[in-house]
């Protein structure tokens, strides 16, 4: 199917509930290519912001135990990990539904370990109050609308006085812009209408006051870092991010082939407008604060 008889008069596309309703609870894959988009964006992340882990989060504490919270392939802590001063005691820990996602144990350095938890559930008395740092990156398609159970959750990791790092994207900032005016979007514009559904995961509304959830939670010292990246990084995450409505029309191809192949053909129009000069682009944020000391 070519991109121009999806566009034809009459042309039937998805519905946001049937693209909503397909996706299922976690609209992304647990794939190689999806390992592979996990490990670039978090390299073009860190390029946007300067930083894996916030200059407002002390790290020169002689012990530091350290969570990051829907690990996937574990990219982050691996990170942190070679930033870190190699005389200190320092324990690194992963959690995630799926844990397969980091690789074999056996390669990973010693003082990093995994445990299979997600945040929604309640956090094992074992692990109440033991971590310096916690980080937690890109949920928000996994949160419905409230992120105020995870927060609790993420704070009841934390020890007194312990550091809370949370990066989300802002997909209500997503629009597509050009290097000049007249590049074609329409395909650009079609895949976002068809993947993105208002106020749910897929677009969730929470992420503008985050900074302001945690203040009334009782996190100190909250501080919102917005971005939205120098253009050429912003195109390769743009790039990057492509695969992300390959995922959703993947997962809706079962119950819908017909519909997921219009999809997939608005994406492969998607890709010629973006080889063209046309990208998405959003705003970004990394929010910190301290949880109270007792």
């Amino acid at each position: 199917m070519t991109v121009e008889s999806a566009s034809r008069p009459g042309y039937s596309v998805p519905t946001v509930t049937e693209v909503k309703n397909g996706v299922g609870s976690y609209p992304l894959a647990r794939d190689y290519i999806d390992f592979n988009r996990l490990n670039l964006q978090h390299h073009l992340w860190k390029d946007i912001f300067g930083y894996s882990l916030s200059p407002r989060i002390p790290r020169d504490r002689k012990s530091l135990k350290i969570a990051d919270v829907g690990t996937g392939t574990g990219v982050w802590l691996l990170d942190v990990h070679s930033q870190l001063d190699s005389s200190a005691e320092t324990e690194l820990v992963g959690f995630d539904t799926d844990i397969t996602q980091v690789g074999p144990k056996e390669w990973l350095p010693k003082n990093l370990s995994l445990r299979q938890w997600s945040v929604f559930d309640d956090v094992p008395e074992d692990l109440v109050g033991t971590f310096d740092i916690v980080n937690v990156r890109l949920i928000v398609f996994v949160i419905e609308e409230d992120p105020v159970p995870v927060l609790r959750h993420l704070l009841k990791l934390l020890k007194p006085g312990g550091y809370l790092q949370w990066c989300e994207i802002d997909l209500e900032s997503q629009h597509v812009e050009t290097i000049a005016p007249g590049i074609p979007t329409d395909c650009l514009e079609a895949v976002q209408k068809l993947t993105v559904v208002d106020n749910t995961r897929l677009l969730p509304l929470w992420v503008k006051t985050l900074d302001q959830t945690m203040r009334a939670e009782g996190v100190e010292s909250v501080h919102a870092d917005w971005q939205a990246g120098r253009r050429h990084t912003a195109m390769s995450m743009h790039l990057c991010n492509l695969t992300i409505p390959m995922n959703i029309s993947d997962k809706i191809r079962a119950s819908n082939p017909e519909k997921a192949a219009r999809i997939d053909a608005f994406i492969q129009g998607a890709i010629v407008e973006s080889n063209k000069g046309a990208m998405w682009a959003h705003n970004r944020v990394i929010v910190t604060g301290r949880k109270p000391s007792e």
